[in-house]
């Protein structure tokens, strides 16, 4: 059984240029054990569509779980489409969100259960996952050289937290961007965009590039 992530759609200019990026593959750890891999690919859709994001994660252990998301986000309403699918031991787990202007709607099926909320949205909202790294690259794109204060919904756990997300030069032509607030840590890129190392100290998260 596999995570199987499809079509993560972002607005990641750095990455744009190409037509479509040779694959990253990244090593998970928590609490320094690996628990898994994760590999992702970023293709463009044109100038006025953005980037599309695909990402494949693995994880070791019992039990296992398996994920697909879809996210699409537009400059002018930021969430356009989001479905996170979970199978999982709980049972299957459907969770829909959209923006519009600014509220954004949630809807989540489970087993024999149905539930939907409306919540504050737009451009500085951003939906996240405690198993998706690949995720983080939408707040590497928000984030700002003075910090912009952003906010996080975890559909899955139905976090809603608040943070700033500062920009900064990094190593060889790439940044940095310093997380601080409810969700704390550094996000390191290359020169073209790529994740290349993420540190998360609240749940003992190290997600690294894998070496070629």
């Amino acid at each position: 059984m596999r995570f199987r992530l499809t079509t993560l759609a972002l607005l990641l200019p750095a990455a744009a240029a190409a037509q479509e990026s040779s694959a990253i593959a990244l090593t998970i750890q928590r609490n320094g054990q690996e628990v898994g891999r994760e590999e992702y690919s970023i293709r463009s859709l044109g100038p006025s569509r953005g980037t599309s994001l695909s990402a494949t994660a693995r994880y070791a252990g019992s039990p296992q779980l398996q994920v697909s998301a879809t996210l699409e986000r537009s400059p002018e309403s930021g969430i356009a489409k989001f479905e996170l699918d979970v199978q999982g031991p709980g049972g299957p787990l459907v969770i829909l969100a959209a923006g519009s202007g600014a509220r954004l709607i949630v809807r989540s099926v489970a087993r024999g259960a149905e539930a939907g909320k409306e919540m504050p949205g737009g451009r500085e909202v951003v939906l996240l996952d405690e198993a998706v790294h690949a995720l983080y690259l939408q707040v590497a794109e928000l984030a700002t050289p003075a910090g912009a204060r952003l906010t996080a919904v975890f559909p899955r756990s139905a976090r809603r937290v608040t943070f700033s997300a500062r920009r900064e030069a990094g190593e060889d032509g790439g940044s940095r961007v310093q997380l601080s607030g409810e969700v704390s840590g550094t996000l390191a890129l290359d020169a073209q965009g790529g994740l290349v190392r993420l540190e998360l100290p609240g749940s003992g998260t190290l997600v690294t590039r894998t070496p070629k």
